[in-house]
């Protein structure tokens, strides 16, 4: 539980992350940590060590022992002078048999790109993420899982990723920053490795839509463009079910 007094005094700039945990996957405490460390740096908020992480870490790899899959969110926070970590997480169930529709947006909505300056970067791994809280209710309103900027080709997903198949070919993509789902998803064995690409094929037969936690749902329209939804088959890039 945290005291009113912190949530007045650190407004959004905790350094926090979301990530996969598969039954019988570690998360790399190195690679969480080093993660961590950098907006913490950045902002000023002290870290605990190594060892603090992976012990807050425990209890919820434990518990994604006996489940398909635990989405984890793990926070920094500076209480009394020193770095704390706040470790939530929640069940997932990776494959969902519900299509979802992705919108083609004619706006650039104010997400953090690969080439943006540090500081928005570093903010982009804090708990200040109402732009994208935003972005998710505005779609959502509108029937949207998640969208797309338009024009002559149709660029990355604003909040998850997608994977396209065009015959036996599998390709996908997503925003890398702050984080990538499918780099998450492929490091802990959760998926296979997809080839990647840089905006959606216009070819594509089928497709599905990977959520900010990690759920695999398959696409039955991106715009006006409609793909194949095979009701109720898992995805052949699925490892984890």
């Amino acid at each position: 539980m945290l005291p009113a007094t912190h949530l007045i005094a650190h407004p959004g700039t905790s350094p926090t992350v979301t990530l996969p945990v598969p039954s019988g996957h570690r998360p790399d405490v190195d690679a969480l940590w080093a993660f961590l460390a950098e907006p913490a740096d950045f902002f000023g908020t002290p870290m605990p060590d190594r060892d603090a992480l992976s012990a807050a870490l425990h209890p919820f790899v434990e518990r994604a022992a006996v489940v398909p899959m635990v989405a984890l969110d793990v926070t920094i926070v500076e209480l009394d002078g020193s770095g704390h970590c706040v470790v939530t997480g929640s069940e997932v169930r990776p494959v969902r048999p519900d299509p979802v529709r992705i919108d083609v947006c004619d706006v650039q909505f104010p997400l953090t790109r690969p080439d943006d300056p540090p500081w928005r970067r570093m903010a982009a791994r804090t708990t200040s993420r109402a732009a994208e809280d935003q972005l998710r209710r505005w779609l959502n309103g509108r029937g949207y899982a998640d969208g797309v900027l338009g024009g002559a080709a149709l660029g990355v997903p604003f909040l998850g990723a997608l994977i396209f198949q065009r015959g036996d070919d599998l390709c996908g993509l997503d925003n890398p920053e702050p984080t990538s789902p499918l780099n998450q998803l492929q490091h802990c064995e959760a998926i296979a490795d997809v080839r990647r690409i840089q905006e959606c094929p216009g070819d594509a037969e089928r497709a599905w839509w990977i959520s900010p936690r990690f759920e695999i749902h398959p696409v039955e329209a991106v715009g006006a463009t409609y793909l194949a939804v095979d009701h109720g088959a898992v995805p052949t890039f699925a490892r984890v079910r």
